[in-house]
This record gives structure tokens, C-alpha cells and sequence, in this order.
């Protein structure tokens, strides 16, 4: 009676519990990885990466422009 009790008591606490879920999970060479963000929240974050990356670039090139563009006007020797 007491192995009936104590295991009808685990099944209750175990499907009251909220389910949860791992959104993706990897194994990699670090070790294993669980990402619990959702598909969306994943492409979202991906999109502000590659937005960010873009505009590093394009403020580096806008730098070395800037740089040759100084270059230009100091007096060259004959």
C-alpha cells in the first residue's frame, strides 16, 4: 500500500508539473548546448547579428575611405 501511495503521489507531481521543453538542443565541441528560446526569438536574434556585422563593415570601409580620401592632399614630391 505504501509503494501504491507513494507512486500514485510521483504521477500526480509529475503531470502537474508545466511541461518544458528545449528548443534546440547541440552537442558540440564545447559540449552540449540547450537553447530554450523559441524558432522565432533564434532567427530574430540571427537577423540583429548579421545587421550588426553589416554596419561595422560598412563603417570600416566608410573609414578607410575617409583615410585615402586624407592621403590625397598633402603635397606629393616631384
Amino acid at each position: 500500500m505504501r509503494y501504491l501511495l507513494a507512486g500514485s503521489l510521483i504521477a500526480i507531481g509529475l503531470s502537474s508539473a508545466p511541461p518544458l521543453h528545449a528548443q534546440s538542443i547541440d552537442i558540440g565541441p564545447g559540449g552540449p548546448n540547450i537553447d530554450l528560446r523559441s524558432r522565432r526569438d533564434r532567427e530574430r536574434d540571427l537577423d540583429r547579428e548579421d545587421a550588426r556585422r553589416e554596419m561595422r563593415r560598412d563603417q570600416r570601409r566608410r573609414d578607410i575611405e575617409d583615410d585615402d580620401d586624407d592621403d590625397d592632399d598633402r603635397p606629393r614630391r616631384r
